[in-house]
């Protein structure tokens, strides 16, 4: 009869203590040839590792303790726990490590059990004792564990449910204590059917070429050192990345993905691949939720917000779910409601077919925010920008620093002296108009005399006409006149008020001008009234003639020099203004100088082309600001380069920059000095400033690329490192992919991932205009896998993106895959979705935006600007010893994990 008594409080003190008793089996050999005999260094190394406490394990109470490796012994766990009722247990799993280089294998188990002080040779009714592989297989005498693996055990405690009595309080001392020795031909090879990681091992050892074993550097796990075989798919050819594209599917937490390689710590490392279709994975398979896009949306009304979503797959809708609230965004309330979804509706049941996930913040009234739809592909959760923005190196970032913004200014400069004038203006005309060549002033307008259709015009031409551009109305206010036709079909026309005077619209023009020394200028030469007919006609012979602009003047003090003409317009400039141009310069006085015409500057200039600098005006003493070197005369006015220093370095006061060794203007087309003077004033003429540029590209001409430093900032090495060792910001990609895991894996699921590295290398394959030393400006920043490679080592501390990584602290067990590992597979087949999908390595930062990895439609690796929109297909790594309850890997029958 089962006893049963609510108010009774049954303890059981449970205190465990495991120990590895090692024994290294004595190794002599006696040898004798002919030379020198070597005996290699070889290892002993059999201990536990990596600890992990199941989840729903009973609480640690006050005086117990959790299992932990003792430091001083790491072939030894202790723990002590209290069961207090029926269906408590406190289970964990731990590693069982050979680290040397010789195999072992278990010789003796030596388990015992004491209850009370008395040993016992049966585990009692009410408790469940069982320390077996992780996969459940029982632990035996014998088995072996080679160099260089992992095994890993599982130790359960229970106070059973199903009892007749309960038991007094009992205080229970376990001890296992597996001997391992030195493996000899009796050692047994554990079978663990169905672990995932076999998969690999076995097809390895098939022969088949599909998988191949990775023997280059790696590092998996941030907290220790892998040392198990890294296994991965290859496809030699595209019929085998076919074939492995039928072999690597997998169904976990009811999603479907494709195992890419092992890792060195004995996890899988799988893509995602969508969501599953009736326990398939089939490429047949449509859409579904998904994220769809990176926006700003504006959220200023009172809105209803939820921690979590549902979706109706009847009617394609969202409803926010979890804890709700209702609030308008502003300045208070917005960083409150980053990672909740909303339908921006009103009512707390509202439904939308659009889900917004908040971002970030954006300014009082919007925020950015991810968009969800029903449209997504299934071979992504989505599509997403890897950042909303790009115009950073530190944008490369899965997380990122500090943003320095890329600017930019031309080196050189054009002077223009031109205007511009338009004689005529273009319109259509048809047929179907009414058109004359004489109109009649009527007093109150005027009115085409005897008016004819344009289709009685012969051959179309209706130059010397005027119209009112109607089929019907002859008289009016506002005729045109038409000049002529251009090359597009359409007609130039003059539109005017005194068609009896059309000579209003002539130019008066002049061959040359004279000085009349009273502050006027005459026409001179032969001078021309130009009908506008004429100009129609010969505008291109008016280029280098004067006019005072108007019909008949032919003495003004501001004559015009023409530049250039086209039909219905011209550019010139005053003739009457000049510039002080010297061949040498004193500081920013001008020497050796020249008080010039513009008009003489420009028609002559071949004559003046030893002449270097300017003021821009009539003075030979410059300020700071206004000095120009002038690179070039043109038919308009002059090129230059405006004074701008070049600093080597800077100094900082608390307030200010100054420039270091600073060279001077002349200097604006010099690489090899630009090179090692990075450093100038945005302003010209200035060698001190609040902000300073740090010139990072620039080829001689053009456009000088740069970043601002301030704050004290000194260097661009402080600067690469404020953008990629922060790591303070999250990449828009992982706010996407965190909010997907935590709805889909973290609750259930979480405890089956391993905590693996997700590599986002930053580490600077050529740093171009980026040094601090010194670098040319015409190279580009680029990164590790701007050439993709097959190493899967991550250079830097701060990329190695883990739970356990302070530096770079992912919030979830969840990343994306790397270019090298997509490399692994060999050929496109094996890697290709038909989707564009992002990879985590970055590329380079070009002139002004920075470029991410991506798979492209037809597995090939490419490069898109990181605010691009490409797919996101995430990466989990399963942990050691994952099993599958059934399937062989194709799409039709995938593999499916274990998670009971």
């Amino acid at each position: 009869m089962r006893r049963k008594n609510t108010q009774m409080t049954t303890n059981i003190l449970i205190v465990s203590l495991l120990l590895i008793g090692v024994v290294y089996a004595l190794l002599q050999t006696n040898l004798q040839i002919d030379g020198i005999a070597k005996i290699l260094h070889n290892t002993w190394d059999v201990h536990f590792d990596n600890i992990q406490i199941s989840e729903d394990s009973v609480p640690i109470g006050e005086n117990d303790s959790q299992a932990t490796i003792d430091p001083e012994n790491n072939c030894k766990i202790d723990f002590e726990v209290t069961l207090n009722i029926p269906g408590d247990f406190y289970e964990f799993t731990v590693d069982v490590v050979n680290e040397g280089t010789i195999d072992g294998m278990i010789g003796t188990l030596n388990k015992t059990l004491t209850i009370n002080n008395e040993t016992v040779q049966e585990v009692p009714d009410y408790l469940n004792y069982t320390i077996t592989y992780d996969d459940g297989v029982e632990i035996e005498e014998h088995h072996k564990v080679s160099a260089g693996t992992v095994e890993t055990y599982k130790v359960r405690l229970e106070f059973k449910t199903d009892i007749e009595e309960l038991p007094q309080a009992a205080t229970i001392v376990t001890s296992l204590e597996p001997q391992y020795v030195q493996a000899d031909s009796s050692a047994i090879e554990v079978n663990h059917p169905n672990r995932l990681y076999n998969v690999f091992k076995e097809e390895y050892n098939s022969g088949s070429g599909l998988v191949r074993e990775y023997t280059g550097e790696h590092k998996d796990s941030f907290t220790k050192n892998g040392i198990q075989k890294i296994y991965h798919w290859y496809g030699s050819n595209n019929t085998n990345g076919t074939v492995i594209t039928n072999k690597n599917n997998v169904i976990f937490a009811n999603h479907c993905w494709q195992m890419v390689r092992t890792t060195d710590t004995g996890g899988v490392k799988l893509i995602y691949n969508g969501e599953a279709v009736d326990g398939k994975c089939l490429s047949t398979r449509g859409t579904h939720v998904g994220y769809a896009s990176h926006t700003s949306q504006s959220l200023n009304s009172n809105y209803w917000y939820g921690t979590d979503y549902t979706y109706d797959s009847t009617n394609n809708v969202f409803s926010i779910s979890g804890t709700t609230e209702q609030t308008t965004w502003n300045a208070s309330t917005g960083p409150g409601l980053i990672g909740k979804y909303t339908c921006k509706s009103a009512t707390e049941a509202g439904t939308c077919a659009t889900l917004y996930l908040v971002e970030s913040y954006y300014n009082t009234t919007s925020a950015y925010v991810i968009s969800l739809n029903s449209n997504s592909n299934y071979s992504q959760f989505g599509t997403l920008k890897f950042n909303a923005n790009y115009n950073s190196p530190t944008y490369v970032g899965y997380m990122y620093g500090d943003v320095y913004l890329y600017s930019s200014m031309y080196s050189t400069f054009s002077q223009s002296f031109t205007k511009s004038v338009t004689r005529f203006s273009t319109i259509n005309f048809t047929s179907n108009y009414k058109y004359s060549k004489i109109i009649n002033d009527t007093g109150s307008g005027y009115e085409l005399v005897n008016p004819i259709l344009g289709s009685d015009i012969p051959e179309d031409t209706y130059a010397g006409y005027y119209t009112f551009r109607s089929d019907t109305t002859v008289s009016g206010t506002s005729p045109y006149y038409i000049v002529g036709l251009n090359s597009n079909s359409n007609y130039h026309y003059a539109f005017f008020t005194y068609p009896n005077n059309i000579n209003i619209y002539n130019l008066m023009i002049g061959d040359s001008i004279t000085d009349k020394l009273d502050g006027t200028y005459e026409l001179s030469g032969t001078t021309t009234s130009v009908t506008p007919a004429e100009w129609y006609t010969n505008y291109a012979s008016y280029v280098g003639k004067y006019t005072c602009g108007d019909s008949s003047t032919t003495i003004c003090a501001s004559p015009r020099y023409i530049t250039s003409t086209t039909i219905s317009d011209y550019n010139y400039l005053f003739a009457n203004e000049k510039i002080m141009i010297g061949k040498t310069r004193s500081g920013t006085t001008l020497t050796d100088t020249v008080l010039v015409r513009k008009d003489e500057l420009i028609k002559n200039r071949n004559n003046y082309s030893n002449y270097k600098y300017t003021c821009k005006i009539e003075n030979a003493t410059c300020i700071e600001h206004t000095l120009r070197l002038i690179t070039s005369l043109s038919s308009t006015g002059y090129n230059y380069a405006p004074n701008h220093y070049y600093g080597s370095g800077v100094t900082w006061d608390g307030t200010a920059y100054t420039l270091i060794d600073p060279i001077e203007i002349e200097n604006y087309n010099n690489l090899n000095s630009i090179s090692t003077h990075h450093y100038v004033c945005v302003d010209f003429g200035k060698k001190t400033c609040t902000t300073v540029a740090y010139i990072y590209h620039y080829s001689g001409s053009g456009i000088i690329y740069y970043i601002t430093l301030k704050d004290g900032v000194l260097t661009v090495s402080k600067a690469l490192e404020d953008m990629f060792t922060k790591n303070t910001t999250n990449s828009t990609i992982k706010s996407g992919i965190d909010a997907w895991y935590k709805k889909y894996l973290y609750n259930d699921f979480d405890q089956y991932i391993e905590d693996t590295i997700y590599c986002n290398d930053r580490s600077i394959k050529t740093i171009g205009g980026w040094d601090d030393n010194g670098g040319m400006t015409n190279a580009y920043l680029r990164f590790k896998e701007y050439t993709v490679t097959s190493g899967l080592n991550c250079t830097n501390t701060t990329d190695q993106f883990s739970l356990s990584n302070s530096s770079a602290p992912l919030t979830y067990k969840v990343g994306l895959m790397s270019s090298p590992e997509m490399n692994l597979l060999n050929n496109q087949y094996a890697r290709k979705s038909g989707q564009y999908y992002w990879l985590i390595s970055p590329l380079c930062f070009d002139l002004n935006y920075a470029e991410g990895n991506y798979m492209n439609t037809v597995g090939i690796t490419d490069n898109h600007n990181v605010s691009n929109t490409d797919g996101v297909r995430p990466t989990i790594s399963l942990r050691t010893g994952i099993t599958y309850s059934k399937g062989d890997g194709s799409m039709e029958h995938p593999y499916v994990i274990k998670t009971d």
